[in-house]
């Protein structure tokens, strides 16, 4: 049987994307309901059902681990149960009989470990967005700054002086006094 893995992770295609590229080669889809890598419900169960000689079809190896011991895991598994497993970004079949040369093992590695890192950053940044907290610098107050200009203008104080009385960096005012 030959089944399909999706989930909410959107590094290169979203669900509908995934879902359009999986349902070429299968109907029978297990689609995770949230990104987390916490209580994949779908992803277990699917495991759970694979039999030997089946199938499983992801769009890339993000989508179906978040860790390289996950996937290691995971291959393990399948392996176990003579499942293979289709990558279709890029295009890899992981099967018992499947040999790859190192070099393109090593280079995949490279690119799951850093599209994990890329999707966990953005998976915090939109955590962080929806908790109301705002991303960047803060800004300095007007005020202080005005004040940091002033006080360098006047000539009466240091650069040390005018950070420690303001709180406005050297960067910062001469940036300032700039525009």
């Amino acid at each position: 049987m030959k089944y399909g893995y999706i989930r909410p992770v959107e590094l290169y295609d979203d669900v509908e994307g995934q879902k359009k590229k999986i349902l070429e080669y299968t109907g029978h889809l297990f689609i995770e309901a949230h990104a987390d890598n916490k209580k994949r419900t779908a992803l277990e169960e699917l495991l759970e059902t694979l039999e030997d000689g089946d199938e499983l079809f992801v769009t890339d190896f993000c989508v179906l681990a978040d860790s390289t011991k996950q996937l290691v895991d995971i291959i393990d598994s399948c392996m176990d149960k003579s499942v293979k497993i289709r990558i279709l970004n890029p295009d890899i079949l992981v099967d018992a009989g499947t040999q790859y040369s190192f070099q393109k093992i090593l280079n995949e590695i490279s690119n799951f470990q850093s599209d994990a890192v890329k999707f966990r950053t953005q998976l915090g940044v939109s955590k962080a967005i929806k908790d109301g907290k705002k991303m960047g610098r803060p800004r300095r107050s007007d005020d202080n700054i005005k004040k940091a200009v002033e006080m360098y203008m006047s000539k009466q104080y240091t650069l040390d002086e005018i950070k420690e009385k303001t709180n406005i960096s050297r960067a910062t005012l001469y940036r300032h006094l700039e525009s």
